[in-house]
C-alpha cells in the first residue's frame, strides 16, 4: 500500500467565482473567415485557436497573445504550411496561426482596448479583409499586444462555425461606444471593425498590389462625447517580392 498526496487545484474561472471576476456578459466577438485554406493551414487555425480558450485577461494586463499562443513546433501540434518569412513564403510549422491573432486583434479593436503592438503583413492576404484589420506574429517578435482597460477580468472563448474562427470576450461592458470608419471625420462609420471600409491609398507605389490600407477607430464615453481616435495605417509590399 502506497499513500499518496493528492492535491486539488481550483480552476482560475468557476460557477462560484464569476461575479467576483466580473464575468458577468459578452463584451465583444471578432471574426475572420478562412474559407479556401489548404488542409494543414484548417488544421493549425484549429489547434492555435484551442490554445486560447478559457485564457483570463486579468484588469490593466497587457496581454501577449504569443506570450498565450506558447511554442509553435510539430510536439505542440502544428503542421507545415506556408509563412511570410523575411523575403519569401515558405512552409513552416504552424502557418495560418495569423489567423487567429487576426481574429484575436478584431476583437481587441471591438472592445475598445488600447493596442500596444500590432504589426500588418508583409503584402496583403485575401484571408484577413478588410485589408488593414490584419495582425501578423511570429515568435518572438513580431507579436499583438493589448491592454485589458475594461477594469473587470476578461475571459477569451473561442469556436469555429464553418470557415469562421470566432474569439468571444467576456467580462463586464462599459459605457464606451465604439466606431469605425475609413475617413478621418467619421463618415460611413460602422459599429464593428470587421464592417470597415478602410481608406486605399498608394496603389502599386510598392509594386503591383502594394497599396495602403487605412482606418480609424472612435471611442465615445457615455454621454456620447469623443474621448478617443486611433488610426490604423497598413502599408502593404507587393506579393511578388515575397515568392514561393
Amino acid at each position: 500500500n502506497v499513500q499518496v498526496k493528492v492535491v486539488v487545484t481550483e480552476p482560475e474561472v468557476r460557477e462560484d467565482n464569476l461575479e467576483t471576476l466580473g464575468l458577468k456578459e459578452l463584451v465583444s466577438t471578432g471574426w475572420t473567415n478562412f474559407i479556401g485554406s489548404p488542409t494543414n493551414r484548417i488544421h493549425n487555425v484549429t489547434n492555435g485557436a484551442s490554445k486560447f480558450n478559457g485564457v483570463l485577461i486579468k484588469p490593466g494586463e497587457n496581454f501577449s497573445f504569443n506570450k498565450a499562443l506558447g511554442p509553435v513546433e510539430a510536439s505542440t501540434g502544428y503542421l507545415p504550411e506556408l509563412v511570410i518569412l523575411q523575403d519569401k513564403t515558405v512552409p513552416q510549422y504552424g502557418g495560418g496561426l495569423c489567423q487567429v491573432s487576426s481574429t484575436a486583434f478584431r476583437a481587441a479593436l471591438n472592445a475598445g482596448f488600447p493596442i500596444l503592438e500590432r504589426t500588418m503583413h508583409a503584402y496583403p492576404v485575401s484571408y484577413y479583409k478588410p485589408y488593414g484589420v490584419d495582425a501578423t506574429i511570429y515568435l518572438p517578435k513580431p507579436d499583438l499586444v493589448f491592454t485589458n482597460n475594461s477594469g473587470h477580468y476578461i475571459l477569451i472563448q473561442t469556436r469555429i462555425i464553418g470557415m469562421k474562427l470566432y474569439f468571444d470576450f467576456y467580462g463586464t461592458k462599459s459605457s464606451q461606444t465604439v466606431k469605425f470608419a475609413g475617413d478621418q471625420n467619421g463618415a460611413g462609420a460602422v459599429a464593428l471593425v470587421e464592417n470597415v471600409n478602410p481608406n486605399i491609398s498608394e496603389a502599386g507605389a510598392r509594386g503591383k498590389g502594394s497599396f495602403t490600407a487605412r482606418f480609424y477607430r472612435f471611442i465615445y464615453d457615455g454621454a456620447n462625447t469623443l474621448i478617443r481616435t486611433d488610426t490604423f495605417t497598413s502599408k502593404y509590399d507587393s506579393p511578388s517580392k515575397y515568392p514561393h
